[in-house]
């Protein structure tokens, strides 16, 4: 079965390749982001919804149910070769505009994925391609979803290893939680829990 990459919903991804056109085009950052590469050559592919975990859901013991939808990423890729990400954020009420750039976790993404479309696991089930942010403990993992069951990649860098490796969701949450105690533990005693 293939790994499934749900469409966004409305206009998302028209509207981020027609904001890819105006920034490229401009002055700035814009020419550093697509190297020598048109505009016109670049698809805006390999949709995947993003969702996001804080410290206190993983102290709560809280796992991939109570991850939250906080928008969704692109890959830019021209020629087979991925260039860029693009990331629309989105709240119950408003979609942003989508915000480009060029960092190691495109290309440790675009690795990821490829290893995923290999493995054994989607020949007995599909799956759709999701990604997992912890932004308090610099951690995002590909996450690979079914019905009955979870698969997480974590991409690198990685506070807890195993960047480019099926984690099973049980053993990703143990080492990450680990991690919670020590982000808390350097906390401010005055500050809230975020």
């Amino acid at each position: 079965m293939p790994l499934n990459m749900p469409e966004p919903p409305g206009r998302i991804r028209e509207e981020t390749r027609s904001q890819l056109g105006l920034i490229a085009r401009a002055g700035g950052e814009g020419p550093k982001l697509l190297g020598e590469v048109s505009p016109d050559d670049v698809e805006v592919s390999t949709p995947h919804r993003v969702f996001a975990l804080l410290v206190k859901d993983i102290e709560a013991s809280g796992g991939l149910e109570v991850a939250q939808p906080v928008g969704w990423r692109f890959l830019l890729e021209s020629g087979g070769n991925v260039l860029a990400g693009a990331e629309v954020a989105e709240t119950p009420d408003r979609t942003f505009p989508p915000t480009f750039y060029r960092s190691s976790s495109v290309g440790a993404t675009a690795t990821a994925i490829r290893a995923a479309r290999a493995l054994p696991q989607l020949a007995m089930a599909g799956f759709d391609l999701r990604l997992l942010q912890i932004p308090e403990l610099y951690q995002t993992a590909l996450w690979l979803h079914s019905p009955n069951t979870d698969l997480l990649i974590p991409l690198a860098p990685s506070p807890i290893g195993h960047e480019g490796q099926v984690t099973p969701p049980p053993v990703f949450f143990r080492e990450l939680a680990v991690r919670a105690q020590e982000f808390r533990a350097h906390q401010p005693r005055d500050r809230e829990p975020t």
